[in-house]
Parts: C-alpha cells; sequence; structure tokens
C-alpha cells in the first residue's frame, strides 16, 4: 500500500471536484459475451461465478485505478484488491458476504474461497473483515438478465471501494450474453478506466 502525494497527483483535478459531489460514484451496465469462457468452465466442470470472479478481479488489479481508495482524506494505492462476495447460506434462502484473498491460480482460489465460505457458516458477515478497504464487493443475480441494476449504500463520498454484480446469461443469436455491472467513485476512476476494465475482461474471456 502506497500513499499518494496529492500535490504531484496527476488526478488531483477530477479529484477535487468530484470528492465535492453528493453523489460521486456511477454505475455502467453492459452485455459481455460469455460463450467460450462458459464452454471451457462447463469442460472443467468449475463455478461460474466463482470463476468469473476470479478473472474479473485480476482484471481490475491490473489497473491502478480500481485499487486506489480514499481513507479519511487521504488517497492510498493497494498493491492488491480481494474479492467481498455474495453467497448463500446453505439450506435457507439466506445469503451472507465472505471476504477472501485473491490468488494467482484459479483454482487455489475457489478452493480457498468455497472453504472461506463453509467456515463462515450463517453468520451474515464477519466482523474481522469489516474494516478492510482493499476488496471489491461483489454480487450476482442469477435468476434474470437485466439491463440496470443499483446498490444498497449510504450517502457516503468517501465510500470508494468499487461493486461488481453480473446477471443470468442468456441465449442472443447463438451468443451466450451476460449482462455486468461495475460502480465506481469518479475521483478516483473515470469512463476511460472503466471502459479499458470492460474490454479487457472481454478479450480474457475469448481467450
Amino acid at each position: 500500500m502506497r500513499k499518494i502525494n496529492l500535490e504531484t497527483w496527476d488526478r488531483i483535478q477530477p479529484y477535487s471536484f468530484f470528492t465535492t459531489l453528493d453523489i460521486p460514484r456511477y454505475l455502467v451496465t453492459v452485455n459481455l459475451d460469455v460463450t467460450e469462457f462458459v464452454k471451457k468452465i462447463k469442460e472443467q466442470h468449475l463455478s461460474f461465478y466463482l470463476s468469473f470472479m476470479h478473472l474479473a478481479m485480476k482484471e481490475m488489479n491490473k489497473i491502478d485505478n480500481f485499487r486506489y481508495r480514499i481513507i479519511k482524506d487521504d488517497v492510498f494505492l493497494f498493491d492488491e484488491t480481494h474479492p467481498s462476495f455474495t453467497d448463500m447460506i446453505e439450506g435457507t434462502d439466506q445469503f451472507k458476504f465472505v471476504t477472501t484473498n485473491m490468488e494467482t491460480d484459479l483454482l487455489t482460489f475457489i478452493d480457498k474461497a468455497k472453504q472461506k465460505s463453509k467456515d463462515q457458516g450463517n453468520q451474515f458477515f464477519d466482523q474481522s473483515e469489516e474494516e478492510r478497504f482493499d476488496v471489491v464487493y461483489i454480487t450476482t443475480f442469477p435468476w434474470a438478465s437485466y439491463t440496470q441494476v443499483s446498490h444498497a449504500h449510504n450517502i457516503d463520498k468517501k465510500d470508494t471501494i468499487p461493486k461488481l454484480a453480473w446477471g443470468k446469461f442468456e441465449n442472443v443469436n447463438d451468443k451466450l450474453l451476460m449482462p455486468f455491472s461495475i460502480e465506481v467513485h469518479h475521483a478516483l476512476a473515470d469512463g476511460l478506466h472503466v471502459g479499458r476494465l470492460i474490454q479487457n475482461i472481454q478479450s480474457a474471456l475469448d481467450k
């Protein structure tokens, strides 16, 4: 983690402007083509949710703007961020928030994420993880495709943790298209960065 020198930071002008707004966060939703990715995941009998989560997090961590966080009155750049995701509580209609660390290897990540969720049991969230800033909030809506989504949150100008969501993928003209949403703080990331992330995720899905 590195503290940013605001006096020399190249984002000081947009940062100074967007941190004055009441609602400085914005959300973008697009359709991703997951056709090839689904084939690969099915062949390996892997969890789509955790596999796509790992892919998206890997691409986010490659772009500095998604690793910036405002903490009090300072900006920090984290070396790596980690997923804090929703997961169903087994045998119920309830969900919980699970925070796990990123791993370079997909299979290791899936195993550790599943184990973390299992160890947490029916606890809604792990209190010891709640003060972390080096996370990305992640959820899924697998019951339907959607064109827009919103998240529950406080009106907090310094809430800079990104939020990812995705829905059910559907067959459209022989392509599996999945709605994907990202919400970020405009003081730290612009449309250019969001667009670049979306392009990079799509490229990774196509490999």
